[in-house]
């Protein structure tokens, strides 16, 4: 996984694709592509989750991707890809093209780093656990409503959009650990303020 920072926008990205799951609490400032994590859905894997001020940045995020060819199949041809990008946004931050270039910028300025979590708190909060297994979309979501408690345990209570990755790695790892983990993780993000 790839790791980009820009002004109000983070973005991990996943360019061969993730398996997440979310978890949303209260009414959030602005979210996009969460259905897509349901695990009823066709798509099976995302490519980036993006953590941001506003939701104008992720166009820039989709952008990058598409030039990359990263995205779910929609064609034979490796540009005919479309790529799937939940986000968050914590406040009305920076609308138009200017948002979507800090998102580009994010991409560009990516580097390989699997964090273990993020957390970002403006009107509302989001945050991010990865952890290190082969999971399912539900298990995604599973791991997700617990790393939502470890927002509660920093004191964090505001509305709240929680994302899961997986990294793939079949490492046998027992999900209930995972779920204690990914709350430790977050409470301890939270209380650092990353």
């Amino acid at each position: 996984m790839l790791v980009g920072r820009a002004p109000g926008v983070t973005v991990v990205l996943a360019p061969d694709g993730a398996v997440a799951g979310v978890d949303t609490r209260g009414a959030p400032w602005g979210t996009r592509e969460l259905d897509l994590l349901d695990p009823s859905a066709l798509v099976r894997r995302v490519h980036a989750v993006v953590l941001a001020d506003g939701l104008a940045s992720v166009d820039g995020v989709m952008r990058w991707l598409s030039e990359h060819h990263h995205g779910f199949p929609v064609g034979s041809r490796p540009h005919e890809v479309v790529p799937i990008v939940p986000a968050a946004a914590v406040r009305s931050g920076a609308v138009g093209p200017g948002a979507a270039d800090l998102g580009y910028a994010a991409c560009e300025a990516a580097v390989a780093e699997v964090p273990d979590a993020m957390v970002v708190v403006g009107e509302t909060a989001a945050a991010l656990v990865v952890v290190d297994a082969s999971l399912t979309k539900a298990e995604c979501r599973r791991v997700a409503m617990s790393a939502h408690d470890g927002l509660v345990r920093a004191g964090i209570r505001v509305p709240a959009t929680v994302f899961a990755l997986a990294t793939g790695n079949p490492t046998g790892a027992v999900l209930n650990d995972l779920c204690t983990a990914a709350a430790d993780a977050v409470r301890e993000s939270a209380t650092r303020g990353t």
